[in-house]
């Protein structure tokens, strides 16, 4: 049943898409989505999963379409259905079958670049494009912005909203919109990235489909707006984080850190592609945060052992990102590399204006560079409060058994 919700989660996206092409009315079109899902997630456990799972989906949700099913909002839902389902979507008439639909050559990066309407803010389009088409929760899009639950469905709601007031004046954005729909649309495929390669999850510590998604519409973004350096920067960017996949975990599906993966396994077929991508993205003389954090991840692939990494090259690059994006996750990765490059103790005073941030309060990885620094300068006990900080907030367990593991070492030599 979990393979089946998990297929069925994957499937969402394209096939919502899909209908879309043929319906006015979003509202409608989730409706048979949803129920198609239902009607999936009652057949296929008992009778297999057809051949072609989306076709079968996409099939049964225009057949459902075309019988006029509507779901009044009161009615009762099928919980089982509702894992493989994205958050509601604002719009109930939004012209997606308008001429310039068909411009858009691929349905899932339609999707999200309609999501993403200038009338909202920046971060308000990437959680409703998050929502909507990699079908996170609410509290997985609340941790991607470093806030709590609640105010994450505030803001959803708040957009929702926004987009209702202005319905009659929506329609699919042309080709020649998108500069303005670009940052949002970049932010969206990152995080989906991120939330599939750095997975809270205890049973996933990939989620494989999401990383598949997100490389998809970054493939199909730079074939879509060719030779723009961001769009070559963000996908660069995931192809080294892809090519590091097949070392990323461990025999028994644990989460590794980069010191500790066996770099033998990283694909370097991917990683020659990525830089031969950023190289010409970087010719064009316009960096952005992407090709900077492209151009750092191609810095630890080109290290052939840990030991070997090039620290002061990497503090350079998150300088500059920091004058890109400035904000406190920026500065704790900033921290960490001069660390690594000039001390601990260089390291901690770039930290200490950050690490008290609002935003970090339940961010562990800022807890435990403060804690590994805080203990390679001889201060045990900071240490040892900060590395169980860090532990306490812990979104995974295996996140937290490594945290543990650095206590049980420092507890003796702290007190």
């Amino acid at each position: 049943m979990a393979d089946v919700a998990l297929l069925l989660r994957r499937a969402y996206a394209p096939v919502l898409a899909r209908l879309l092409r043929n319906t006015r009315d979003l509202h409608a079109a989730e409706d048979a989505v949803q129920e198609a899902v239902a009607r999936a997630l009652a057949a296929w456990p008992e009778r297999g999963v057809p051949d072609a799972p989306e076709a079968w989906l996409v099939r049964v949700a225009m057949n459902l379409h075309r019988d006029g099913l509507r779901r009044r909002r009161g009615e009762q839902r099928n919980e089982a259905a509702l894992v493989a389902l994205a958050a509601r979507c604002p719009w109930s008439e939004a012209l997606l079958s308008a001429p310039d639909a068909a411009r858009w050559p691929d349905d899932v990066l339609r999707l999200v670049v309609t999501c993403c309407d200038p009338v909202l803010g920046l971060e308000e389009r990437a959680a409703l494009a998050l929502s909507t088409v990699a079908a996170l929760s609410t509290e997985e899009i609340a941790r991607a912005f470093l806030i709590n639950a609640q105010a994450m469905e505030r803001r959803l709601t708040r957009a929702r909203e926004r987009l209702r007031e202005r319905r009659k004046q929506y329609e699919v954005p042309r080709l020649e919109e998108a500069p303005e729909r670009l940052h949002a649309v970049l932010a969206v495929i990152h995080l989906v990235f991120n939330e599939g390669y750095w997975s809270r999850s205890d049973e996933a510590p990939i989620r494989h489909g999401l990383t598949r998604l997100s490389m998809h519409l970054a493939r199909a973004l730079d074939a879509t707006l060719p030779r723009v350096p961001e769009v070559q920067g963000l996908l660069s960017l995931l192809l080294l984080h892809a090519a590091r996949m097949p070392a990323r975990t461990d025999e028994g599906g644990r989460p590794l850190s980069l010191d500790h993966q066996d770099r033998s396994k990283w694909d370097s077929a991917t990683i020659d592609e990525a830089c031969a991508l950023l190289r010409e993205a970087l010719e064009r003389g316009r960096p952005g945060p992407y090709q900077i954090e492209a151009a750092i991840a191609a810095v630890h692939c080109s290290a052939p052992r840990a030991e070997d990494t090039d620290w002061p090259q990497i503090a350079i690059l998150y300088e500059s990102l920091e004058q890109h994006r400035p904000g406190p996750i920026v500065r704790v990765n900033r921290a960490f590399a001069v660390a690594r490059a000039l001390g601990a103790a260089e390291g901690l005073k770039l930290l200490a204006t950050a690490v008290d941030h609002p935003a970090l309060a339940r961010y562990p990885y800022a807890h435990l560079v403060h804690g590994i620094l805080l203990q390679e300068t001889g201060r045990g006990e900071l240490a040892l409060a900060a590395l169980e900080r860090a532990r306490d907030c812990a979104t995974n367990a295996a996140e937290r058994t490594q945290i543990e593991q650095r206590i049980d070492a420092l507890r003796p030599r702290a007190r």
